[in-house]
Parts: structure tokens; C-alpha cells; sequence
């Protein structure tokens, strides 16, 4: 039954309504996403100065490389486009996520003792 009310509705929708809704969709994901990393680059950050250590500036500028992309999402018309600037902004993200989470997981445990120890 909800099968068959899913392929009644997108049996529907019209090109131009299925391309407004996919570039909603996409715009808040994608601010979504960059809200997220800029945010977890920052608390990554907050270990590595209590450690000491050298901030991530590197991630800021992957992250600043895919906001022209993010820009171009909500006014692309055609949908291969939209497809390729979704992997132009979401690849480069995942990656990050990737990257300060598995590369920073020590360092974080390591402050947060560090701190814990601390008082």
C-alpha cells in the first residue's frame, strides 16, 4: 500500500517539480553538511591546542573550496549538473569527516584525559 502511494506521487510530479524539490533537498544538505564540518574542524581544533599540536587550517581550506559549489546547488537547472556538483561538495566533505575522525580519535582521547587527569 505505501509502495503503491510512493509510485502515485512520483508518477506525478513534473521535471521542473522534481528538480525544485531535488535542489531544496540538496541546499539543505549541503548547508547542513558544511555547518557540521566547520563546527567539528573547530572542536578537533580545541584537543589539538590543548595538546598543543598544529591546528587543521588545511581542512578550513578543502572545506572553503567546496562552498562555490554549495552556492551553485539551489540555481542549477539541469540534473546531471546537480549531480556533479553534489560530488564536488559531498566527496570532499565525507573525506573530511573521514579524516578528522579517524585521524584525531587519539588525540581526543588523549586530551580528554589529559584534561580529566588535569581536575
Amino acid at each position: 500500500m505505501i509502495l503503491e502511494l510512493v509510485r502515485s506521487i512520483g508518477s506525478h510530479f513534473t521535471h521542473e517539480q522534481y528538480m525544485f524539490w531535488t535542489r531544496v533537498q540538496g541546499t539543505l544538505w549541503t548547508v547542513a553538511d558544511v555547518v557540521l564540518i566547520f563546527y567539528l574542524i573547530r572542536i578537533t581544533n580545541l584537543f589539538r591546542r590543548h595538546l598543543k599540536l598544529r591546528r587543521h587550517l588545511g581542512s578550513y581550506a578543502v572545506l572553503g573550496a567546496t562552498l562555490p559549489f554549495a552556492a551553485l546547488v539551489p540555481v542549477v537547472e539541469d540534473a546531471r549538473t546537480f549531480f556533479y556538483l553534489e560530488l564536488a561538495v559531498t566527496v570532499p566533505h565525507f573525506l573530511l569527516i573521514l579524516y578528522l575522525c579517524l585521524g584525531d580519535a587519539a588525540k581526543a582521547l588523549q586530551a580528554l584525559s589529559s584534561r580529566l587527569s588535569e581536575g
